[in-house]
């Protein structure tokens, strides 16, 4: 079951965090969508800012937390596509960082 999301009911919750402008949902992208949450990328067309947005639905209704980002949507959309990183990947990489002797420009 999809969530209960659609840009046309979302229109009124959103704005852009550096102007205030509403954003104009029809424009939105979902990048990633469930039973009661969903991410959308959203562009400001005021200032151009690109802002992701976490929406979930639950017993007291919608939350939303946004973070203004420098992704593009394509850019946006090929993260999401992606596997996520698993549990073991991350033990893995604080085994090789708790032993590492190198300087932060070794890791680049």
């Amino acid at each position: 079951m999809k969530a209960p999301f659609s840009t046309d009911n979302l229109e009124h919750l959103a704005r852009c965090p550096l102007c205030n402008k509403k954003y104009h949902f029809n424009q939105a992208l979902i990048l990633d969508q469930e039973e009661n949450k969903a991410t959308f990328h959203l562009s400001c067309d005021g200032c151009r800012t690109s802002t992701l947005v976490f929406v979930s639905a639950g017993n007291l209704g919608l939350m939303s937390v946004g973070m203004v980002t420098d992704l593009e949507k394509e850019e946006a959309a090929n993260l999401f596509k992606n596997e996520a990183i698993s549990a073991d990947q991350v033990l893995e990489i604080h085994e090789y960082m708790k032993n590492f002797k190198g300087s932060a420009k070794d890791l680049i």
